[in-house]
């Protein structure tokens, strides 16, 4: 009688903590699982996707909307937004493309130029939150229209050159293995053991979930927003210097978009955008989910227009899913 009281109730603990599993992890197992469904009727209706060089050639791409939409998640964590992205990486680009001019002395002078302006950039938009208590939307929606207005005085046609050297990266490889997404990879595991295993990983989701609370429990909240925002736009201008790496040029036309791409892969890896819930590994998913929805219609020559039909559909289809899951 003992036995047969006790084996129900540790059947049932399985089935709840199973079940709590599922409810913890709906937004992955959503994405992940749009992603193999994609990837097996992709295979079935075109020859050229599985081939090691269209694989290859997605994860690249996915590696340069992939750094940008880290450094997004990591603000929507802590309960901001930067829609600022896309100006930055178009003025990053084009400011890296006129100082290296396809000069090799000048790489690294252009790439520290870059940076730093990335870093000053995400600098003032804490300080702009912080001081003057305004909110993220509007400080970066103001700096998306600076950022993009001062580009486009720059130029509004292409011009520098990136170095010989930057423009090598591109194609280097380790093995089959391209480097921009051997070294994306580093950058997702490094982020991914700061939000698990620092305190500056906690504290980012402990000022996203309640950032009244977060103060009064002696979080540091400014400086976790200043470093969640300089992080984010330190990410956006290395985004501009790959576009670099990949175009040759400083083209104004890059960027353009970005910052809602960037939002689009973290809503659909399951972040809330009232922060404090979600992380990196479904950013991840979100990234390759688009990427392959681009890469797919591509290669099955969909015209543009019906291509955005569907990546629309498939981003309002998936998001819905994920809200069914979490209620």
């Amino acid at each position: 009688m003992t036995t047969a009281t006790i084996a129900p109730s540790a059947a049932t603990r399985a089935s709840s903590g199973f079940r709590d599993i599922v409810r913890r992890n709906a937004a992955l197992l959503v994405v992940y699982g749009m992603l193999v469904v994609m990837v097996i009727g992709a295979s079935l209706t075109a020859d050229r996707f599985l081939t090691d060089r269209n694989i290859f050639n997605v994860l690249r791409q996915a590696a340069f909307l992939g750094v940008a939409a880290i450094g997004q998640t990591l603000v929507i964590l802590a309960g901001g937004i930067d829609l600022s992205v896309g100006s930055l990486a178009k003025l990053a680009l084009l400011i890296s493309a006129l100082v290296m001019n396809g000069q090799p002395a000048l790489l690294w002078p252009a790439i520290g130029v870059t940076l730093l302006l990335g870093a000053l950039i995400g600098w003032l938009h804490a300080l702009l939150i912080n001081r003057f208590n305004v909110a993220p939307f509007i400080v970066t929606l103001g700096t998306y229209s600076i950022l993009r207005g001062v580009a486009l005085a720059i130029t509004t046609a292409p011009i520098g050159r990136a170095t010989p050297g930057l423009l090598a990266l591109y194609d280097l490889k380790v093995g089959p293995v391209p480097v921009l997404v051997i070294g994306f990879a580093l950058l997702l595991g490094m982020v991914i053991f700061m939000l698990r295993n620092t305190p500056f990983g906690r504290y980012i989701y402990a000022v996203g979930g309640n950032e009244q609370v977060a103060r009064l429990s002696g979080v540091p909240v400014q400086r976790v927003k200043t470093g969640v925002y300089m992080l984010c736009s330190l990410l956006a201008a290395v985004t501009g210097l790959l576009y670099l790496s990949r175009m040759g040029i400083g083209d104004p036309v890059v960027g353009d978009g970005l910052e809602l791409q960037t939002i689009t892969a973290v809503i659909l890896g399951g972040t809330s955008l009232f922060g404090g819930r979600g992380g990196v590994i479904g950013t991840l998913g979100g990234v390759l989910l688009l990427g392959l929805t681009n890469n797919l219609l591509v290669v099955l020559r969909v015209n543009q227009w019906i291509q955005d039909l569907i990546e629309g559909l498939i981003i309002v289809g998936a998001v819905a899913l994920y809200k069914q899951k979490e209620r």
